[in-house]
């Protein structure tokens, strides 16, 4: 008995390797499983996107926390990310991006802030991305 156990050990281990298998690559991205993970870093604060597919065509994607920048932050990926969007969204006194958060970016903010019913701090808090990320052209009352 014990010889027989030694000698179908193997091929115990190949079939049960073939049905991991199978069952891995069966697995496709509407069963709930992250089809898409991008991770962004800079500031203090890590950025993670993860887009989780659980209807066939239907994303849900969530954003977990944006970096607090403002003028002087050496943040220079999402300032020029913040810059581009202003810019996107018509303030273009932003200036061309640079990644440089100087006074015109500030003042850019200020007024975007104060055209979405946000405090007017001039700094980039995490309710100000989310407002950014929701706002189109169109919501723009005019180019500042």
């Amino acid at each position: 008995m014990e010889q027989w156990f030694q000698n179908t050990r193997g091929l115990v281990i190949v079939v049960l390797a073939v049905i991991t298998g199978a069952v891995l690559l069966a697995i496709e991205p509407g069963d709930g499983f992250p089809s898409g993970v991008s991770v962004s870093s800079g500031g203090d604060t890590t950025a993670v996107t993860t887009t989780v597919t659980t209807v066939p065509g239907a994303a849900t994607t969530t954003t977990v926390a944006r970096p607090t920048i403002a003028e002087g932050t050496p943040d220079t990926a999402n300032t020029t990310l913040l810059q581009t969007r202003l810019l996107q969204l018509g303030y273009t006194g932003v200036g061309t991006p640079d990644g440089n958060f100087g006074p015109a970016t500030t003042t850019a903010v200020k007024q975007f802030q104060t055209d979405h019913g946000l405090p007017s701090t001039g700094t980039v808090d995490q309710a100000t991305w989310n407002a950014l990320t929701a706002a189109s052209p169109t919501t723009t009352t005019a180019a500042k």
